[in-house]
């Protein structure tokens, strides 16, 4: 024989303090009084702050200064996209399936899809 048992919680509605209470910051005791982290006792090394060398050029930050869009027509003829025939191919083929499978799946429900909806979809992420 089985019995059930049932528990009540209270619920207590929470205010926006008592929401912030949870971010509090407990500060621990100043860096003067605080234990020295020596392991294994070495000497501590000073810590220097790290300098830039003096060329050092800190306005660009490694962005490119502005260029224009070159509309030249012979600029167009030397610009590559693919680095391949390979990479061509690869890469024309595998758009041409995709167009293929979303073009078929939209003749299938189009036409027969009516009646059956169970071709062209896919599971994703454990969906039915």
């Amino acid at each position: 024989m089985s019995t059930t048992t049932t528990t009540q919680t209270q619920t207590k509605v929470r205010t926006r303090q008592d929401v912030l209470k949870d971010y509090e910051l407990h500060h621990s005791a100043s860096s003067s009084r605080a234990a020295p982290r020596n392991p294994g006792g070495l000497p501590e090394r000073p810590q220097a702050a790290p300098l830039n060398p003096p060329g050092w050029d800190t306005t660009h930050r490694r962005v490119p200064p502005y260029r224009p869009t070159n509309r030249d027509p012979e600029h167009y003829a030397e610009v590559r996209v693919y680095t391949s025939t390979i990479e061509q191919v690869f890469i024309g083929t595998m758009f041409t399936g995709v167009f293929t499978n979303a073009t078929a799946a939209k003749v299938w429900r189009a036409s027969v899809g009516r009646f059956n909806d169970n071709m062209f979809k896919y599971a994703i992420g454990g969906e039915i």
